[in-house]
């Protein structure tokens, strides 16, 4: 139904047009609406299988009830409950996933997995905040991201004949990020990741975007780019903070911004000077979340040893990748 816009463009543009949406409302009203990339995420959700977007949402107070009954300690970390709920929402909605992929709801795709982990951020601000003001805050930016996304869309498409696909047709055929085992890569790296913040106090890059960073830094030429994009990133990044004081949010809606910037354009480049190579191997959205993670977790953790527990993450998810993707090739050959 939703074929012809669930593209590269309109997923990019969603994410961040619902980040700094999210931003603007967390200055207006002081609330969190569920976090800065959950508008943009929804709605790309949404366009990949309506119903796999409405039980992601199902699964976020699920998640949070199940935590709050059973799990909830007051001895927690600030952000322990975070890696708790992580746990709870990646198990969880895989299942789901894997049903819904079996009954042909779901594409067996990496972007429609990139659900599995809403619930735990969305549930993550239940915790925070008010259930009720957490979610008007998202219905609000998710639908006034979505207008602000398909005005967009009809303007430059319809009345400047604008292409919004242009990078899909790129993809279809060449090589691109898939995991054969995503559940047992990202369990590993949530759980290497909770450890490094149990014992050092230091989230080392996200939750769960090792597995992408290890894709892409075994091939020559996509740790190039990718590599090059998390120091351009981080050097505006950290400039334009210097500056302008941003901190928090702000911080990581510009992240994501340069992230989108710097990936699509590479992305043209390629395209136009040869169609042939994918200079991230077609996962778009994960790249752009796995730059902007490093980046903010490295200004974030700046006094602390962050570059050594982000290479202490990322070599053991390339461990894991080999171990499990190729191995088994290997040994039956």
């Amino acid at each position: 139904m939703f074929e012809s816009l669930n593209t590269p463009e309109v997923s990019r543009l969603a994410l961040v047009i619902g980040a700094f949406t999210s931003v603007a409302y967390k200055n207006i009203y002081g609330i969190n609406p569920g976090g800065v990339i959950v508008p943009g995420f929804i709605i790309i959700l949404f366009l990949i299988s309506p119903i796999w977007c409405i039980t992601t949402l199902v699964l976020s107070f699920v998640i949070y009830f199940i935590y709050k009954r059973f799990l909830e300690q007051t001895s927690y970390k600030r952000k322990t409950p975070m890696y708790v709920l992580s746990f709870l929402s990646l198990g969880v909605a895989n299942l789901i996933a894997l049903l819904y992929i079996q009954l042909g709801w779901l594409v067996d795709s990496l972007d429609s997995l990139s659900g599995t982990l809403l619930p735990a951020v969305i549930a993550f601000t239940f915790t925070k905040q008010q259930i009720n003001k957490v979610v008007k805050g998202i219905a609000l930016t998710t639908l006034f991201t979505a207008f602000i996304l398909f005005a967009t869309y009809g303007l430059f498409s319809y009345l400047f004949d604008l292409d919004f696909d242009t990078l899909k047709p790129l993809y279809l055929g060449k090589e691109i990020i898939e995991f054969k085992y995503p559940f047992i890569h990202f369990y590993i790296t949530l759980a290497v990741g909770y450890l490094i913040y149990r014992y050092k106090d230091i989230r080392p890059g996200g939750y769960m975007v090792a597995p992408i960073a290890a894709v892409l830094l075994i091939h020559p030429l996509t740790a190039i780019t990718f590599l090059l994009g998390c120091l351009i990133v981080y050097t505006i990044t950290q400039l334009i903070c210097k500056f302008t004081l941003i901190v928090g949010l702000k911080r990581y809606t510009l992240a994501l911004f340069l992230s989108t910037i710097y990936v699509w354009i590479t992305e043209l480049l390629f395209l136009y000077f040869d169609s042939t190579i994918l200079p991230f191997k077609g996962s778009n959205i994960y790249v752009i979340v796995t730059i902007m993670s490093y980046v903010n977790d490295t200004i974030l953790y700046s006094k602390k040893e962050i570059k050594f527990y982000i290479f202490v993450t990322v070599i053991a998810a390339i461990i894991d990748y080999i171990l499990t993707e190729s191995l088994p090739e290997l040994l039956a050959s």
